[in-house]
């Protein structure tokens, strides 16, 4: 690894360390500190290591998506860093769609048995949606690593 990657993984990793604590505090970094998220008439209780590791793949997805194509996929290191902070982002993502597809209601279903005595057709709500664009961002997702898997293996047999 050059003295340039070098400088921008530690600039980047300051970066997220300064994030987390303006986000969390110095208390947000202990084993056991959690966040409450209230929605409507339920709180979300998350562990803030779920939030930190979300924050630092996204930063470094980011990051490292801008230099390896600023560097045309020429660099091997900022390559190899995008394609991991990718599968990361892949695997949150894959948690994330099999949650909401939890929570969704299929639209067009039938409650059986009707607490009404009528039947109850679901005509869907918000997290149907939600789970659509999870699966696109995903699909998204898939696509960058296999175009920048290609693309770096090429680069680096041409350098041989």
């Amino acid at each position: 690894m050059r003295k340039k990657e070098t400088f921008w993984l530690i600039g980047t990793i300051t970066f997220l360390l300064i994030l987390i604590i303006g986000l969390f505090g110095i208390d947000g970094l202990k084993s056991d500190a959690v966040t409450d998220i209230n929605v409507h008439d339920t709180y979300y209780v998350i562990a803030n290591i779920h939030l930190i590791v979300l924050i630092a793949s996204l930063t470094f997805f980011g990051v490292y998506l801008t230099r390896m194509l600023r560097r045309n996929f020429k660099n091997l290191t900022a390559n190899l860093i995008f394609m991991i902070s990718d599968i990361s982002l892949i695997l949150i993502f894959t948690f994330l769609i099999s949650l909401v597809n939890s929570i969704r209601e299929i639209p067009g279903s039938t409650e059986y048995p009707p607490l009404s005595g009528g039947i109850v057709e679901n005509a869907g709500n918000g997290w149907n949606n939600a789970y659509f664009v999870l699966l696109i961002i995903q699909l998204i997702l898939i696509i960058l690593l296999a175009i920048s898997g290609i693309k770096t293996g090429l680069n680096y047999k041409r350098t041989e």
